[in-house]
């Protein structure tokens, strides 16, 4: 016995603007909901897990409230965690004024080897000068500073002159529509 019944299935195309207007927006609406969903549960995750490795030692002995409230700030850090970044902070800080201060001394260091070769320059060209036969020798000028290299100015174009008139057309000639006469 052959099944005779078809089945009807939706289009698998919209066909018209509003049908492909509402899929698109339910399809970016759902785009959107999964990212929102991912980003909330990706934030209660590192939320747990940073009061996971927050939590304090059951096994001692508990606290009243009010002091347990004392060492935990707005943000839900502890005074412990507290201390140990601003300790992070202190060490940082201290490598970093470390790193200037070798920054300093090599800019000085190499500041001194430019005045010493400046200075050398100076006083060889003074030996050649000095060393030179009794005949005038003029000292080697510094070299001319370029000057700017200024653009080039447009050339004016001429005019344009008018274009001639053109020349008239001849008039058609009347065509009559009766054959030969």
């Amino acid at each position: 016995m052959t099944d005779t019944r078809r089945h009807s299935r939706a289009p698998l195309r919209r066909s018209s603007t509003p049908e492909r207007i509402l899929s698109a927006g339910l399809a970016t609406a759902a785009c959107i909901g999964v990212v929102g969903l991912l980003g909330v549960r990706t934030i209660e995750a590192n939320a747990a897990s940073a009061d996971a490795g927050a939590t304090v030692d059951t096994a001692a002995p508990a606290a009243d409230a009010t002091s347990a409230a004392a060492a935990t700030t707005s943000t839900g850090l502890t005074e412990a965690q507290l201390d140990a970044y601003a300790a992070d902070l202190a060490q940082e800080k201290e490598r970093l004024d470390a790193y200037r201060a070798k920054l300093v001394k090599t800019a000085t260091k190499l500041q001194r080897q430019a005045e010493r070769q400046a200075a050398a320059a100076g006083a060889s060209a003074t030996r050649t000068v000095t060393s030179a036969p009794a005949t005038t020798v003029a000292a080697p000028k510094p070299a001319a500073k370029p000057k700017p290299v200024s653009k080039p100015k447009p050339v004016a174009k001429p005019a344009p002159q008018p274009a001639a008139a053109p020349a008239p057309k001849p008039a058609p000639k009347p065509q009559s529509n009766t054959k030969g006469s």
